[in-house]
């Protein structure tokens, strides 16, 4: 995408809030009666000149009301040469208004082919000025009309002053004079006014836009470039019937080819208007020009099949069999190599479909990325929409504090007393602040809430208050939610909204969920290390729904009854697809029920499916424990305590932190080997890394006391005797 070019498309919707967009319009927006063009010959060359061109269309505005206006000038030329009005000749009068009707074309076309100009010569030099040469084209009709009124006020000195008669001047006609040159003045100063509100408008807009979808759409249109290509390059598979169809050329309907047929006349139209006058044409050009789709065509057939669900997904499987090799189950990078100039583009190409980088892609893979495609248009094209129309209401808003000021401009123009206006004004505005003061600040928060934080855009997952929701419309003051849980239709004010955290699922990175798990308090260590071996085995198998790696961390044993385990479950995406999360969770979840049965580790209350144990119970008489033959409790001669080297975590669990990563640094985290990419090591605020030192051997440390010897003496008890550990003096 080009970086000075605007970002925001044409939308349609700016002429609802557009006051002067219906001079100089487009031709389809002059109608006339058809039973008045089938009676009169007139009519009908009317509709024609009309329609035919901008330029005729603009001789029919401009002439005739011209020659009305050189009425009193032709007069006061010819039969009445004496005649004054207001001290002025009827001459000068039709000269000054045929400068304030001319003055509106003329100011018009300059504002129209003045961006054009500025493009095309100054904008290929500087390519950063674009954007404001693009602003100068959405407003070209404020530009126009702010010319205008500086003309009109400038024009008014030198014709109409400067050519009044003092002889015959009265103090009531200098007075009206006087008055209509503040008039004159006030409508220049309220056109500077209305220029910086629409001005203000186009800022928030599109530096919005730009901040908001600029890195989306480019994204977008590099995606729909790809599915183009491919398209482009693929066939029909004749023994699949779940695979898109080529249209032919019989199922084009006799209303396309209407269509065609009168944008082959319109095109027609648009030469003859070029060949009629180089700028004009080039106006004319601007006005109707657009990039027209053939039905047929590769582009239009890949946005048509991207507008609907059904329609992508036999898109993807007509790419997905077009390209893979007959004995393939997945699609490889040199199937694309062959399609694209270089290999870069390949690759690039083939990371659209491929997320989990592992050098394939299963027609799941080829069908979830071309989804993504459609809901992300989907997604991009109802935001613009929803937030141009915010906009259209903030315009409107503006507008009516706009008017206020003009009627202010225009009542100090008459000579109206400021004072007494001002005061007038602010009674009636303190008097209104009890009742429209609390939605003033409603409003301004929800812009502040709407433009400036933009948390969320339509068909984002959004967690609000431990609440799941879909955004499913976008409006100035409030927001439309879908629950995810209930289903229902929920709409919450941007005022109550601008006190909420909001967590975006749908803008999050790769996203993980605690599992948390009690197992009986007999499980050891060897058993919760196979356990981690085992589930690291799985997600490194599963690579493309999980990331490869499980750690396992010891929460609690409370009051020694259970051992309470905890884990993460690791996606390779976020949570914005519920289905797709829920289907890896279960899959997860059923992998750790089967590494539990494999690593026999059993919940708190032990081995369900362990034989009954003995029960004990006390004859009567009571026996002795020594003459019942009771036996010796056991000794310690293994002790119960962790050997050493355990891996309940990834070697690097305390630098592939994930909680702290805020440099997107995951993917170089979990590196299972780090290479260098550097010459020389990097150094963090506190300095150099340390090297890490190595861990003391089982040589070097303690070693636990053995027992040396066991008696037990008739009263039923032991007595242990320990001895020094071997290798030591001893223990003082």
């Amino acid at each position: 995408m080009d970086s000075g070019q605007t970002t925001r498309p044409q939308n349609s919707r700016a002429s609802s809030y557009d006051m002067l967009q219906r001079y100089g319009g487009h031709p389809q927006q002059f109608d006339v009666d058809p039973d008045l063009v089938k009676k009169s010959k007139v009519v009908r060359l009317y509709t024609w000149l009309i329609n035919v061109s901008l330029v005729t269309r603009w001789i029919l505005f401009i002439v005739p009301v011209l020659g009305l206006l050189w009425i009193p000038g032709i007069l006061g030329i010819t039969a009445y040469k004496d005649t004054r009005f207001l001290s002025v000749k009827l001459i000068w009068w039709s000269i000054w208004l045929s400068v304030i009707w001319g003055g509106w074309w003329a100011a018009l076309l300059v504002a129209r082919i003045l961006p054009h100009f500025l493009r095309f010569t100054i904008g290929v030099v500087a390519i950063g000025l674009r954007k404001y040469f693009d602003w100068l084209m959405a407003l070209h009709r404020y530009v126009a009309f702010l010319a205008w009124g500086i003309t009109v006020n400038v024009s008014f000195v030198p014709i109409i002053l400067n050519n009044r008669d003092k002889s015959v001047l009265s103090d009531s006609q200098e007075s009206a004079l006087t008055l209509l040159q503040r008039i004159v003045v006030a409508g220049m100063i309220c056109s500077i006014v209305l220029i910086g509100e629409k001005l203000a408008i186009q800022v928030i807009a599109q530096n919005f836009h730009e901040r908001s979808y600029a890195e989306r759409i480019a994204d977008q249109k590099g995606a729909v470039r790809v599915l183009v290509t491919l398209y482009r390059n693929s066939s029909e598979q004749a023994d699949r019937s779940d695979t898109l169809r080529d249209p032919r050329p019989n199922q084009v309907n006799a209303q396309a080819q209407a269509r065609r047929f009168f944008k082959t006349a319109l095109k027609g139209v648009r030469e003859v208007a070029q060949s009629t006058t180089t700028v004009l044409g080039n106006v004319a050009s601007e006005i109707a020009g657009t990039q027209v789709l053939q039905p047929n065509s590769p582009e239009s057939i890949v946005l048509n099949a991207l507008g609907s669900a059904n329609k992508t997904r036999l898109l993807a499987r007509r790419i997905f069999y077009s390209f893979k090799q007959p004995k393939a189950d997945s699609l490889y990078p040199e199937d694309f190599a062959p399609l694209f100039h270089d290999r870069d583009a390949s690759d690039a190409a083939f990371t659209l479909f491929d997320k989990d980088m592992n050098g394939d892609a299963n027609r799941e893979e080829v069908e979830m990325a071309c989804m993504e495609c459609h809901r992300e248009q989907l997604s991009i094209a109802n935001s613009m929409k929803d937030l141009d129309s915010a906009v259209g209401r903030l315009d409107n808003i503006l507008m009516t504090l706009y008017y206020v000021i003009a009627v202010i401009i225009f009542a100090v123009a008459v000579d109206a007393k400021l004072s007494t206006l001002v005061t007038g004004f602010g009674t009636i505005v303190l008097g209104l602040s009890w009742l429209i003061g609390g939605s003033l600040q409603e409003v301004l928060t929800s812009i502040i809430f709407l433009f400036v934080k933009h948390p969320y855009d339509v068909g984002d997952r959004v967690d609000i208050d431990s609440d799941q929701f879909t955004v499913k419309e976008i409006r100035l003051l409030s927001t439309v939610f879908i629950s995810v849980s209930k289903g229902c239709v929920i709409q919450a004010p941007h005022s109550v909204l601008n006190t909420k955290y909001i967590a975006n699922i749908r803008r999050s990175p790769q996203m993980s969920e605690p599992f948390t798990m009690e197992v009986s308090y007999a499980t050891t260590f060897e058993q919760v290390e196979k356990l981690r071996d085992q589930m690291l085995a799985f997600v490194k198998d599963q690579r493309r729904d999980f990331m490869s790696a499980f750690d396992v961390s010891i929460v609690d044993i409370p009051e020694q009854g259970k051992m309470i385990l905890s884990t993460s479950i690791k996606y390779k995406s976020n949570f914005q697809q519920g289905a797709l999360k829920s289907k890896r969770k279960n899959m997860w979840i059923c992998a750790l029920k089967q590494a539990l049965s494999d690593c026999k580790i059993y919940g708190p209350s032990g081995d369900p499916a362990a034989p009954a144990g003995v029960q004990q119970v006390t004859m009567v008489p009571y026996e002795p424990p020594a003459e019942a033959g009771h036996q010796r409790a056991p000794t310690l001669e293994e002790p119960l305590i962790p050997r050493g080297n355990y891996n309940l975590a990834d070697k690097n669990a305390v630098i592939a932190d994930d909680s702290l990563d805020v440099y997107d640094e995951r993917d170089e985290l979990h590196m299972t080997n780090p290479r260098p990419t550097m010459p020389r090591p990097r150094v963090g605020p506190s300095g150099p890394a340390m090297p890490q030192m190595p861990m003391p051997g089982p040589q070097q440390m303690g070693q636990v006391p053995r027992t040396t010897g066991v008696t037990t003496p008739a009263g039923g008890y032991e007595t242990i005797e320990m001895g020094p550990p071997s290798g030591s003096a001893g223990y003082r």
